[in-house]
């Protein structure tokens, strides 16, 4: 049977009717939008009061200059004659994944900020090659022991990274080596600007520029001490130093391969004694001009304790990885490190006032984020909030995790305070190989905080990760140890790509316009195109440091050039002629 057709038909006043009823609806569909406009444009009015975006000198001469209010979830970047995606920045980027640095421009620190989780700025070099190399004449080694057993040091190594700012007219170079000592170069030329700083052994960590213009540069070294040291004099000069060996029952090692972290007027760091330390640092200028500390310890805690040598079987659990801090005003601010017996930990530090005093989730100070060209004088100590100084306050603890084994890399936290976390398989302990290599943990789910994780079963001896993970966009990235490059979903874990890649990489990944830059232990530097994360993303290139000296150290991206040590002996700049 044909299926039956209806024919409606209407009345002159029902479709009258009809439309009288659409214009009324769609009249009150239009002020209702009006309104919610109108609501969302007061509640950005009422939100913005007392966030006053100044005009940097840049902008004020017609220099490119991006700039955004801080703090906030998101950072909307405003370009001056420079989109955001010129300065390698993604539009409205997460103040999480913003340089920490607000007063002027440079990679203050391994990994740009207080999550461990920015790079640098572009444009990324199209072939690069070596424009210079440190030192002209003679590698930079030492002798050191390692275990009781000495051997000759060479160039630089694991994590490595050197600082680049805007400093004084000119691009500035900064790091530690092998040389045992500490090297300020010309980003121009590789010369020197600054004597070198001799310490009484190698430097193997990445040091630190103060991120609030202060001309004070971080740094630990091999021979017990952590320096604080001051650039204001014609011989950079030692104001401060801590001792590995100034505690109750230090275990392990004297080292420090941690790079510091300074968040307000308070310092952040780990040493290989397996302490951490909170210090204030009492920044600030003496009578003559020059930059001055009075450092107070606040906190000197004990990473271990008989549980965790007993679960691991030895007393190796020194902290080697850089904290990383996240500042919630709602949840709490914390504090993460881990040791070498896996104990990831994560301490409150609401005592110190940070996020109430309106520090952005990436440590950037309160006011105006200035990406691009700093004063022309060079980063000058900018006004600071009132911070507390709490002697005596607790600092609890709020979250612990085993992961099995050693946990060299450090921590990196996403825009949500979720922590992405990369440990070594030595030990071959059960608890390791049940929870996995690289794994993604809530800290805000003690009971369950392991989200996902990603095996990296041991090829020889060991498996697993010494390289810090970069988070970009949806994605994590990485080298393995035992000689993969993996592609991570950061949602669910997936392995979206994997590449074979050097046995023993240790070099940590940065991602800067849609492009993966990681070296590997042959001494090539590899270049990927990531802006498609579902695909096994295509080298661009691919430069190989001369002689071949593996690259441990994480490279610096600034402004078409990369900078970089080997273990050849030898510090690099690469770009494009």
């Amino acid at each position: 049977m044909p299926a039956l057709r209806y024919t409606v038909y209407e009345s002159e006043s029902l479709r009258r009717r009809r439309r009288q009823a659409l214009l009324t609806l769609t009249l009150a569909l239009g002020a209702g939008v009006v309104l919610i406009i109108l609501f969302l444009w007061t509640v950005r009015l009422w939100e913005g009061r007392g966030k006053i975006v100044e005009a940097s000198p840049a902008m004020q001469t017609g220099r490119s200059a991006v700039v955004s209010v801080v703090p906030s979830t998101t950072v909307a970047s405003v370009a001056s004659g420079e989109t955001p995606e010129a300065a390698g920045l993604p539009p409205g980027l997460p103040a999480a994944y913003a340089p920490i640095n607000t007063s002027f421009a440079g990679l203050t620190m391994f990994r740009g900020n207080a999550h461990r989780a920015w790079y640098g700025e572009g444009p990324v070099p199209k072939a690069p090659r070596v424009l210079w190399r440190f030192p002209q004449d003679g590698a930079m080694s030492m002798s050191s022991s390692e275990g009781g057993e000495s051997r000759v040091w060479s160039g630089t190594g694991w994590t490595g990274q050197p600082v680049v700012a805007e400093r004084e007219g000119m691009t500035q170079v900064m790091f530690g080596a092998y040389d045992g000592a500490l090297h300020f170069l010309d980003a121009d030329s590789g010369e020197r600007f600054l004597p070198d700083i001799p310490t009484g052994d190698l430097i193997k960590g990445s040091v630190m520029l103060d991120p609030d213009g202060y001309p004070l540069l971080y740094s630990g070294s091999r021979d017990n001490l952590f320096r604080v040291v001051a650039l204001d004099r014609e011989t950079p000069t030692v104001i401060w130093s801590m001792n590995a060996a100034d505690v109750p029952h230090p275990v392990w090692n004297n080292d420090w391969d941690a790079s510091a972290l300074v968040v307000g007027d308070y310092l952040f760091e780990g040493g290989e004694n397996s302490y951490f330390f909170i210090v204030k640092l009492n920044r600030g200028l003496d009578g003559g001009g020059k930059v001055r500390v009075d450092p107070k310890v606040l906190l000197a805690f004990p990473a271990y304790d008989d549980a965790l040598f007993a679960a691991v079987g030895d007393r190796m659990v020194s902290i080697e990885n850089s904290p990383a801090v996240h500042l919630d005003p709602k949840r709490g601010d914390r504090v993460y490190f881990a040791n070498g017996g896996g104990r990831v930990v994560g301490l409150d530090i609401n005592a110190l006032g940070l996020s109430q005093a309106g520090y952005g989730p990436g440590g950037q100070a309160p006011g105006t984020w200035e990406q691009g060209v700093g004063p022309p004088s060079g980063p000058t100590p900018r006004p600071l909030p009132y911070l507390p100084n709490p002697e005596g306050a607790p600092f609890p603890v709020v979250f612990t995790f085993w992961t099995g084994d050693d946990v060299d890399a450090s921590i990196v936290i996403d825009d949500e305070g979720r922590l992405y976390v990369a440990a070594e398989l030595e030990r071959m302990l059960p608890r390791a190989k049940e929870v996995g290599q690289l794994m993604k943990l809530d800290p805000y789910r003690p009971d369950q905080p392991l989200v996902w994780s990603v095996k990296d079963p041991a090829r020889g001896d060991k498996g697993g990760i010494w390289a810090t993970p970069a988070i970009y966009d949806d994605m994590l990235y990485v080298p393995t140890h035992t000689g993969r490059l993996l592609g991570v979903a950061r949602d669910d874990g997936r392995i979206v790509w994997e590449k074979p890649f050097t046995y023993h990489a240790w070099g940590s990944p940065l991602v800067v316009h849609d492009t993966l830059i990681v070296g590997d232990t042959d001494g090539w530097i590899h270049a990927y195109d990531v802006s498609n994360p579902t695909i096994d993303p295509p080298e661009l290139w691919a430069v190989q440091i001369p002689g071949g000296g593996a690259v441990e150290s994480t490279p610096a991206l600034w402004h078409g050039r990369l900078y970089v040590g080997s273990r050849n002996g030898y510090f690099y700049c690469l770009g494009d002629e």
